[in-house]
């Protein structure tokens, strides 16, 4: 059966097109008669709505200066004034929407009730969606209300929105993660992209440290230095390796130009073996930071025979590396081993790995630091479901690499070498990131390149740390099993841009030319022009010119642009486009990355480059949205089409979703794994799971049984069969 659905599905993405079976659909109070509602060959209809037609917009990111208008008095102050020369008060419609309503010939009302999408979503159907005509939600919400018809299918109306239609087409997996009912083929929501098929996330380090610590002749020699006994008490060795502690891995990488490829052979066989494995023998309480930084210096020239010379740092920074995790582990000692030889301060002591928040939902990206031991799923973009190398569809909390991976996580946080108590406000109220780098104390952490890269010297602001450097470097290698025999070292990462879990709907009470204007504005969104408003603001923040951005010629920003950038929003370019400009918020378009990359500061840009490079050569591989021969590579659906009946079954393991959340405020419990660790016997915060499990095994037998998660899976796996079947049909 699972030969004969890959087999399936290399046939079906042969062609974007899929020939199917005539039905009748009905839009309005025309009725037509097609083969499928994806065929490019149907006439394109028209919307008819009178010019200035209202529409109410409930549209937001979460709170009142990420809106539609400037509903936030502290921003607009007295007025405004903009890059187009325009002064904004309280209550207009903010750049990007002033000149979408103008395009468009209708009137936006903003009514958005300044909070998060999934509550203002839950608000205005608390309201039977009275006083609105487009609201922003999560994708699950929007699709099963669609199901008991409080939602406008999208799918009659695809013969009227021809950009709209023609993405499905051209984007297969998008298509199967919009459809909301394989019956009827119903699409209930109009997806948001922060970007797509491109890298998300990046590990990011403070690569001037690298470089001081590693390279140059001779030895390395500090001032002052302290000791294992001082920074680590007794916990040094907490850590176990992970990598392999004899024997070769040859790898794929690329060469230190980054120009062509090159095989780097990890050698474990030298005096040093594994570094990790090697300092929990060789440290002991009164060896000091100087003589970690040698141990690793010296394992870098034996197991990889001078490939870096004395630009050991490349090992973790260049276009060639190839570190691991027991790689970082011994650099991650080696840092809090030498504050003073890497800040000239000795009061504060540094911090390896943080957190971007302890608040919202940053916290929990810390799991994403899994991959170091080869785990999948925690990144998805459907809960926690992957699919593994034999075509399965797989919940990770199913399967004991992702949990065990967390307890390796907790090995780290014994060791002091993740910010002890990150869940809780250790920096007085400030946002950790700031708080690192402003105050020139923190290494390395996992989140977007642009807004972590703002306080690179190179920008337009000023930090404590003279040649702060903090960028992206390459992923790290771990072991898969990809379906290689016995598994595959290789760099790999799950964070890839696609469908995101939110986008905008038009609820059923959105009804006559108020309807078909809301109809307009979704499938202006997927249009060029629309595209390009929405990406890179109005024209009055470009130059006119363009650049090139990963092979496509994108609009050029304008100084303008660039100075209210820093002066408005400090550099942070998610910032500045949502309050300032209006755009990326979580309504249906793709956002086009090339204005992000604009933003992002020259250091900033050089990390990326390298990892850009590597993904190209497919030195880094990846997820993909299109659906991949050994779907190990294919990205789950963001939503998968469940009946009523399942979305009621769904409901009786809520407990699930208030164990494992990855939302705001929401408890998971990996986060109390990474801090207690498993077998501790602590107590645990919920009332599901209170007693911390003895072992990774005992929690994902939890998770099976007692909290209903083989269930909960086996209805996702009917979901994706089902879908399979849709999509072979139409």
């Amino acid at each position: 059966m699972k030969k004969r659905i890959l087999s399936l599905l290399v046939l079906l993405l042969s062609a974007v097109i899929l020939v199917g079976c005539t039905k009748t659909t009905k839009a309005g109070n025309t009725t037509t008669t097609k083969k499928n509602n994806q065929s490019s060959n149907t006439e394109v209809k028209k919307l008819v709505y009178a010019d200035g037609t209202e529409l109410k917009l409930a549209v937001g990111h979460n709170n009142a200066s990420t809106t539609i208008t400037f509903a936030d008095a502290k921003i607009v102050g007295e007025g405004l004034t903009l890059a187009d020369g325009n002064t904004y008060h309280v209550n207009d419609l903010k750049p990007v929407w002033a000149e979408l309503q103008n395009r468009l010939k209708v009137k936006f009302t903003n009514v958005f009730g300044n909070q998060e999408v999934k509550n203002e979503y839950a608000a205005w159907k608390n309201l039977e969606f009275q006083g609105v005509d487009v609201v922003v939600g999560n994708a699950s919400d929007m699709a099963a209300d669609g199901k008991l018809g409080k939602i406008v299918d999208l799918s009659q109306w695809l013969d009227y929105m021809p950009n709209f239609k023609k993405f499905l087409e051209d984007n297969p997996i998008v298509y199967l993660s919009v459809v909301s009912d394989v019956k009827t083929g119903a699409i209930y929501y109009a997806p948001y992209f922060d970007g797509y098929d491109d890298i998300e996330k990046y590990f990011l380090m403070r690569i001037d440290w690298v470089e001081k610590l590693l390279d140059g002749e001779g030895a390395f020699t500090a001032t002052e230095s302290d000791t294992v006994a001082t920074i680590f008490g007794t916990t040094l060795g907490t850590y176990t390796p992970y990598m392999p502690e004899t024997g070769t891995i040859a790898l794929e990488s690329l060469s230190a130009d980054g120009k062509s490829t090159q095989t780097i052979t990890k050698n474990f066989g030298t005096t040093y073996g594994n570094i990790a494995k090697y300092m929990n023998e060789h440290l002991t309480a009164t060896s000091t930071g100087v003589d970690a930084v040698n141990m690793l210096r010296n394992y870098i020239d034996a197991a990889y025979t001078g490939v870096y010379g004395t630009k050991r740092s490349q090992l973790f920074t260049g276009y060639n590396a190839c570190w691991d995790v027991d790689e970082l582990v011994a650099l991650l000692r080696c840092v809090k081993l030498n504050t003073f030889a890497l800040t000239g301060q000795n009061t504060n002591k540094v911090t390896a790995i943080y957190p971007r928040e302890y608040l919202l939902n940053r916290t929990s990206d810390l799991l994403s630091f899994t991959q170091l031991f080869g785990a999948r799923g925690y990144e998805s973009r459907n809960d926690y479901l992957y699919f593994n190398a034999k075509g399965d569809l797989v919940d990770a909390r199913q399967d004991e690499t992702l949990t065990a991976a967390v307890g390796k996580l907790n090995q780290l946080y014994k060791e002091g070498l993740i910010l002890a108590d990150f869940d809780t406000d250790v920096t007085s109220g400030v946002a950790v990131n700031k708080y690192m780098a402003q105050n020139n104390l923190g290494f390395m952490m996992y989140d977007y390149l642009q807004t972590q890269c703002i306080y690179n010297n190179d920008s337009n602001t000023t930090t404590k740390a003279p040649d702060y450097n903090f960028t992206a470097v390459m992923t790290p290698v771990a072991k898969y099993q990809d379906g290689t025999e016995g598994g595959v070292y290789m760099r790999f990462t799950e964070s890839w841009r696609s469908v995101k879990t939110n986008g905008w709907c038009i609820p059923a009470t959105c009804t006559g030319e108020k309807l078909q204007a809301a109809l307009a504005l979704f499938d202006y969104m997927y249009s060029k022009e629309g595209n390009v408003l929405m990406s890179f603001g109005p024209s009055a923040w470009q130059t006119g010119k363009t650049i090139t951005y990963k092979g496509e010629q994108v609009p050029e920003l304008n100084e303008a642009c660039l100075n209210e950038l820093w002066t408005k929003a400090g550099g942070n370019y998610t910032n500045y486009a949502r309050q300032y400009l209006g755009s990326t918020l979580p309504v249906g378009f793709v956002k086009n990355q090339g204005m992000e990359y604009q933003c992002t500061t020259e250091k900033g840009k050089a990390g990326g480059e390298k990892v850009s490079v590597a993904i190209a050569a497919g030195v880094i591989k990846h997820v993909s949205p299109e659906i991949k021969e050994n779907l190990f590579y294919t990205m789950v659906p963001t939503v998968l089409p469940t009946t009523k009946e399942q979305d009621t079954l769904l409901a009786n393991y809520a407990a699930l979703e208030k164990l494992y959340s990855k939302q705001k405020n929401k408890y998971n419990i990996y986060i109390e794994v990474i801090k207690n660790g498993f077998g501790s016997g602590v107590a645990l915060n919920n009332t599901f799971i209170t007693t911390m499990p003895a072992d990774a095994a005992s929690l994902v037998t939890e998770f099976k049984k007692n909290q209903g998660g083989a269930a909960y899976t086996l209805v996702k796996i009917q979901a994706w069969n089902s879908l399979l079947e849709f999509y072979k049909n139409r």
